[in-house]
């Protein structure tokens, strides 16, 4: 067991010196900026709903209230077995499109977005240059759609939007999200923008291209169909860029049930893309060596490795405590130490470059590390009991993003 620990903080110091190399050379690479739009693509703006008369009006107006030419774009909204108000607040805007889906069961987002996608390519063929994707509880800033289409007109394909907390402070569990997206998109895709290097598509507030749908449509067989559609772009030879101008605000989970709920999907899902993909990841691989195909994998994996990581430690101390041996290790308190002061700088630098207040934030920072443990610990648990169903997040934020 103490080769396997001391193996495993090889991996771990590896991959914190690959993301750190290329965050780093990102900060000091001249910011880039992209050239003003040339043209107006046409938008079909998708929205995934069930049950989500709370918060959908306030997405709606948002996008209803848009920079971007009217004329260019167009809201669809894919109701899902609703059974309240959700189809009838879509329906009070003229300029949506309501398709309420009423057969067979009710599936993850995934089947729904293949189901309403397929409609629009039907109804609509050849109408919309590219498709941005929404959740209900989402708030979209005015100039969202302007800043999407510079990119798409700078020759991105997929494009993935500035994700900011609508309730960054309602609780310690919404102070860690807030700081999880906020280092995903400030202190990753931002600074990796800048040398060439793809984003994380994150689930919503992103686009792409709607020729990327050529021939079959959207097909996602996971529960995590951002990931996955985003590793079928790779396989294609399209990455995905960061516009942190395309802001938008997406409410956080404030218990811990849907917390563990959430996390366990999205690791299912990440494990469910590496046993479908390995293969065709790696004869790709072989045939195009990117080094942008190695983020696909980076992420789901030193978490859950951090999880079995931190169970071997666990069980190294009651070992020692059984036999007699010290507790401790002096370059284990000195790696745990580092670990900690690790998540305090990464809390502090993500809530400081996006512009927040680090003080109303200071029990997540404090608290950050036992964040990243609680999750990892959460990834080695979906291992074994994997979450396959989606579990609706109750809303409780009708309002628009804090000031």
């Amino acid at each position: 067991m103490y080769v396997f620990t001391f193996v495993v903080q090889i991996i771990l110091l590896a991959a914190f010196l690959w993301a750190c190399s290329t965050i780093f050379v990102g900060m000091i690479t001249q910011k880039r900026v992209p050239a003003p739009a040339t043209e107006e693509g046409n938008f079909a703006v998708v929205i995934c709903a069930h049950n989500e008369e709370r918060v959908l009006d306030k997405l709606l107006k948002s996008l209803m209230d848009q920079t971007y030419p009217r004329e260019h774009y167009h809201v669809f909204l894919f109701a899902d077995h609703c059974t309240d108000g959700t189809v009838a607040i879509g329906r009070n805007y003229p300029k949506v499109t309501v398709f309420e889906r009423e057969e067979g069961p009710r599936t993850g987002k995934g089947a729904v977005l293949a189901w309403g996608i397929e409609k629009i390519r039907q109804k609509y063929r050849g109408a919309f240059t590219h498709i941005i994707v929404f959740d209900a509880d989402n708030v979209a800033d005015r100039d969202f759609l302007h800043w999407m289409n510079v990119s798409f007109c700078g020759g991105a394909r997929l494009v993935m939007g500035n994700r900011l907390p609508l309730n960054p402070c309602d609780n310690i569990i919404s102070e860690w999200y807030s700081m999880y997206w906020l280092s995903v998109d400030t202190l990753f895709s931002q600074p990796r923008y800048n040398v060439n290097m793809p984003a994380i598509i994150s689930g919503t507030g992103f686009g792409f291209d709607f020729s990327l749908l050529d021939p079959e449509g959207w097909r996602t067989i996971t529960v995590t169909e951002d990931m996955e559609f985003s590793m079928q772009m790779n396989f294609r030879g399209v990455f995905s860029e960061y516009q942190e101008k395309a802001r938008f605000y997406d409410e956080q989970p404030v218990n811990a049930s849907t917390l563990i709920n959430q996390f366990r999907r999205w690791f299912t899902g990440n494990f469910q893309i590496a046993r479908a993909y390995w293969r065709p990841w790696l004869d790709h691989f072989r045939k195009n060596p990117d080094g942008r195909l190695i983020d696909n994998f980076v992420p789901v994996l030193m978490c859950t490795i951090f999880g079995f990581y931190f169970i071997c430690n666990v069980f190294w101390l009651f070992y020692n405590a059984v036999t007699g041996l010290p507790l401790f290790a002096a370059k284990d308190i000195i790696w745990w130490i580092f670990l900690y002061l690790l998540s305090l700088g990464v809390g502090y630098a993500s809530i400081s470059r996006s512009g927040y207040s680090t003080g109303r934030f200071l029990p997540g920072i404090l608290t950050g590390g036992f964040f990243c443990i609680f999750i990892s610990l959460i990834a080695v648990y979906s291992i074994f009991r994997p979450s396959k169903k989606w579990v609706p997040i109750a809303h409780i934020h009708t309002e628009g993003p804090e000031t």
